[in-house]
């Protein structure tokens, strides 16, 4: 055990040595490293795990009760300019100012870690249970802004700039008419965010000239961009027949509101009579898309 914990090699002394110096027959880490007890690697290994970078790139609020977003709507009027002739009455012409509310849906999640397990392990298991657990709820985060849920989080499912691919399978022409629908004043800012089912798929197309269309890119995180633009990895993107495949925009178009930050507690005491210590996390949050001009999605035929 001491060995486990310190590293250093025991010695083990004839009954009555009281010499300094070990004796030959002393076990030794030289002599002696291959009869050392097996240990358990101070580490956990862990499943790899895509979360993308919409929420990091979203425009967040941090404010308490309702969160209204006005925009302005040129759907069904704008301002009309046109030659007017003197003398006459001119129409006036406008758009509409609408908004968006964001209220605050209250999320939660628990876990327990045994006593024993703590006063056994090697490591520090209640720092890896709260990092896991903020893991969790990144990865929970990152799927409701993408997917949504009925009377909940909205998120990008409220998505109006939606291409619907043509064939079965994705295309290039899929890829083009979705970039070509967010405006030019905004693509600086755009990145892709796709399955890595998707990017396989899209890293097989190739040119009239056999060329991949993905270009390779050393600036890069992942080393290539599709059509100049970063691509990025998501558990939450689904590759299912008729539902959204490929997001792409400046997400700074997605608004976050968090009413309550993310925080953690310890509840050494509540579960004491369980032989266990709790962990515990809270956040408060809402999202939906404050400008649809800024995110485009590419829907698999159905």
């Amino acid at each position: 055990m001491e060995y486990l914990r310190s590293g250093k090699a025991m010695e083990i002394r004839a009954e009555g040595d009281t010499s300094t110096t070990p004796a030959d027959s002393n076990w030794t880490l030289a002599a002696n490293g291959a009869v050392i007890p097996t240990s358990i690697a101070n580490k956990i290994i862990e499943q790899v795990k895509n979360i993308s970078p919409i929420y990091a790139m979203s425009t967040k609020y941090n404010v308490p009760g309702t969160l209204s977003i006005p925009y302005y709507d040129e759907t069904d009027g704008k301002i009309t300019v046109g030659y007017q002739e003197e003398f006459s009455e001119i129409t006036a012409t406008s758009g509409k100012l609408k908004s968006i509310s964001l209220s605050g849906f209250l999320v939660g999640a628990l876990t327990k870690v045994s006593r024993s397990l703590m006063n056994n392990s090697q490591f520090d298991i209640l720092s890896y249970v709260i990092s896991k657990l903020s893991e969790a709820v990144a990865l929970w985060i990152d799927n409701e802004i993408i997917n949504g849920t009925d009377g909940k989080i909205v998120g990008l499912s409220s998505a109006k700039n939606v291409i619907t691919s043509a064939a079965a399978n994705v295309t290039a022409d899929d890829l083009v008419d979705v970039q070509d629908t967010v405006p030019d004043v905004f693509q600086p800012n755009c990145v892709w965010v796709m399955s890595a089912k998707m990017r396989s798929a899209i890293r097989k197309l190739k040119d009239g000239d056999g060329n991949f269309l993905l270009n390779k890119d050393a600036t890069s995180k992942w080393g290539y961009t599709l059509f100049g633009r970063p691509v990025y990895i998501s558990d939450a993107v689904k590759l299912e027949k008729g539902k959204p495949a490929v997001y792409y925009g400046d997400f700074s178009g997605l608004a976050v509101k968090m009413t309550d930050n993310f925080n953690m507690e310890v509840l050494r005491e509540k579960y004491a009579e369980q032989h266990a210590i709790g962990v515990v996390a809270w956040l408060e949050m809402d999202a939906k898309i404050e400008n649809d001009e800024k995110i485009a999605v590419l829907k698999l035929k159905a």
